[in-house]
């Protein structure tokens, strides 16, 4: 008989951020425009000698910070190869395939992302929330961990990794 598998789902309604942003596909970049991002967490193993496989006040304590540095900003690709973010003074020019931009520099979170879609939004969240949940000494039990966010109704963003990864 195989040892019985454990997750959990944390949904609380703390974990939002109203953002802008833009993403670029096809050769072409999309309006400015903003969402009421929504997000979503599982974690996979085994329980702790507590029996859970990951607190669920520390780990949303953690993630709401994380929406919190997003929330009213303007989501910017740090690592993009066809948006060019430059920082001038106290404002940030982007530029990307004929589209201009000119912004207050503490309006914006330059992230370290090739595009601002929900999927690489998924990703930095989870990237971030990893490395917080290791260094809180969250992750004992946990396996896998699985971000997803919600850029419109019914339409998320996932990203899913393996903390052996991240050791």
């Amino acid at each position: 008989m195989s040892e019985p598998k454990f997750a959990v789902s944390i949904d609380p309604g703390r974990l939002h951020f109203n953002a802008a942003h833009f993403i670029t596909f096809n050769n072409t970049c999309e309006n400015l425009h903003g969402h009421n991002f929504h997000a979503r967490i599982e974690a996979f193993g085994k329980n702790n000698q507590d029996g859970y496989v990951l607190d669920f006040v520390q780990v949303t304590e953690l993630a709401a910070k994380i929406c919190a540095s997003l929330n009213d900003k303007v989501l910017l690709p740090g690592q993009s190869n066809v948006v060019s973010v430059k920082r001038e003074d106290d404002r940030i020019h982007v530029e990307s395939y004929g589209q201009r931009f000119t912004l207050p520099l503490g309006n914006c979170a330059v992230l370290p992302v090739n595009n601002t879609t929900a999927e690489q939004l998924a990703g930095y969240i989870c990237e971030q929330l990893l490395n917080d949940l290791q260094a809180d000494g969250g992750l004992a039990g946990v396996t896998t961990l699985k971000v997803a966010v919600e850029e419109a109704d019914r339409q998320w963003g996932i990203c899913q990794r393996e903390v052996g990864d991240v050791r």
